[in-house]
């Protein structure tokens, strides 16, 4: 296996050859790159079967970097450094064929462990040879996974052997299974097969089981648009039939075997759109892309009362509020996938940040980075759901501080993070929690060790921070954001507090 990597921060970028190069010596490193632009021409000339590159770089970044690449016909396993705040940007990274993850800082268990499991797939892959390519599976086999390639003496067999010709068009249907893939995909197989030979359809099933989808190619039919109707029908009659899987099915027509590669890359990263046309859709390309969708506009409010909850200790109250997050995206208009998911990745990180602010979750056993990835993969809305679930499991509402926190500051620490942007008061808190002022201040001090002003300040500025890393929001917007609405204030605050002004602490932890 031979690798490229592309990464702007030196130290980094000599450290993963170095860690490769002691834990992986079979794996050639071919060369490495500080930029983008570099990096494309080294893989260019190269011709790599592994890229580790970073996502944000000078010059030209990582993504760039990839679509370039993927124009030029190569399709090489791919791992990318992110950090959390760059969801968005990896979203996009999954169009462009990321077979993994890692999160910067890079830890050197979690690097390694990817590097084997890529390693252990591209094996896998050179299994397929030439000698075993007899029947048509394993052809559509090797050249989806890109390990053989249509030359004129295939062609000339797919002719005589099963009438395919050179450009004769076929159907790519995806079948995406996710977490019933394993258990379910030779059930969901013969139901398939049945199906096709009623129709008279002659076709061939791939289990890409990297991402769980069962493919079934379709040749020698009268139309798609005759197929389509056909297939949505049967998706329709299972559903209500009273399928309990949740699948999301896929489809596309190609012009010969020698495009089913490049077609499967452009149909499975809009199979997720199954979140938003519901079930019983099947998601046509290139149809999809021209869906017309609103903006979605994020559940600030939502946020804040999950926050006050957690704060609260009140458990039933945080599953109702999850609940609704759920259903908030179900009020009729149509929105991305994409930006479903970074609400998602949103609204679980403040979940996180509160549960472990108030003790009430083990930090030390969130998966943070395979809870990320569960979001951003899922292609169904049961597969969204289930993040949230496996989330609040681990949280323990019936210890949280116990002996040290009263409820009455809990109440009062929920108020301020509900209502905080809005100035509220010690007195304002105090008058809703049938207390003297005096008292809540005493308690607030004697419990958290520190004052009422000093807390909300810090809070301010803790949600600021966060804004000036994970958003592009200008420094009066963030400002606005965090209860202060003066800019100028804000910013002298923040120096005197932090120890520097916004702008260098952006730039700092850039």
């Amino acid at each position: 296996m031979r690798a490229v990597v592309v990464e702007d921060e030196i130290l980094i970028r000599e450290g993963l050859c170095k860690l490769m190069e002691k834990m992986f010596p079979e794996i050639k490193i071919l060369g490495v790159a500080g930029n983008g632009l570099e990096g494309l021409s080294c893989i260019k000339e190269q011709k790599p079967d592994l890229v580790i590159t970073d996502i944000k770089m000078p010059v030209m970044d990582g993504l760039a970097m990839l679509a370039k690449v993927q124009e030029m016909g190569m399709f090489p396993k791919v791992i990318v450094l992110t950090a959390y705040s760059e969801f968005s940007y990896a979203q996009q990274a999954v169009k462009l064929g990321v077979c993994d993850y890692v999160i910067k800082p890079v830890a050197v268990q979690e690097f390694v462990e990817t590097i084997r499991k890529i390693q252990n797939l591209y094996e896998q892959e050179q299994k397929r040879t030439p000698d075993i390519m007899g029947n048509l599976e394993n052809i559509v086999s090797g050249v989806l996974y890109g390990t053989s390639f249509v030359d004129r003496q295939m062609e000339e067999f797919l002719d005589k052997k099963y009438g395919i010709s050179q450009d004769m068009p076929v159907i790519e249907l995806l079948i995406y299974m996710g977490d019933d893939f394993e258990r379910g995909r030779s059930r969901k197989r013969q139901e398939m097969c049945r199906l096709l030979k009623q129709k008279e359809l002659e076709y061939c099933f791939v289990d890409m089981e990297y991402d769980k989808v069962i493919l079934a190619l379709l040749y020698h039919y009268s139309s798609i648009q005759e197929v389509e109707r056909w297939y949505q029908n049967q998706i329709l009659f299972q559903k209500r039939g009273g399928q309990k899987w949740e699948i999301s099915y896929g489809m596309l027509e190609v012009q010969g075997i020698r495009e089913i590669r490049e077609g499967y890359q452009k149909l499975l990263p809009y199979m997720d759109w199954n979140i938003v046309l519901g079930d019983e859709v099947l998601i046509s390309y290139p149809r999809v892309t021209d869906i017309q969708t609103e903006i979605c506009i994020y559940p600030v409010d939502l946020e804040n009362q999950i926050k006050a909850a957690i704060c609260a200790g009140e458990k039933e109250k945080v599953w109702e509020i999850i609940r609704r997050f759920h259903h908030y995206f179900k009020d009729g208009r149509v929105y991305s996938p994409k930006e479903i998911k970074e609400s998602y990745v949103r609204f679980q990180w403040s979940v996180l940040n509160i549960a472990k602010e108030v003790d009430c979750i083990d930090y030390r056993k969130i998966d943070q980075k395979k809870l990320l990835n569960r979001i951003m993969g899922a292609k169904t809305e049961d597969e969204l759901q289930r993040t949230y679930e496996e989330l609040l499991c681990h949280m323990d509402f019936s210890g949280q501080k116990a002996g040290t926190v009263s409820l009455a500051v809990k109440k009062a620490q929920s108020i301020i993070h509900e209502f905080y942007t809005d100035g509220i008061t010690l007195s304002e808190i105090a008058d809703r929690l049938n207390l003297t002022q005096e008292y809540l201040g005493v308690q607030f001090h004697k419990e958290l060790g520190e004052n009422f002003s000093t807390y909300i300040r810090n809070y301010r500025l803790a949600k600021a921070k966060e804004l000036l890393i994970g958003t592009q929001l200008k420094q009066y917007e963030i400002a606005e954001k965090v209860g202060y609405a003066d800019a100028k204030y804000f910013a002298r605050v923040f120096k005197e507090y932090v120890g520097m002004s916004p702008a260098e602490y952006r730039k700092s932890n850039r």
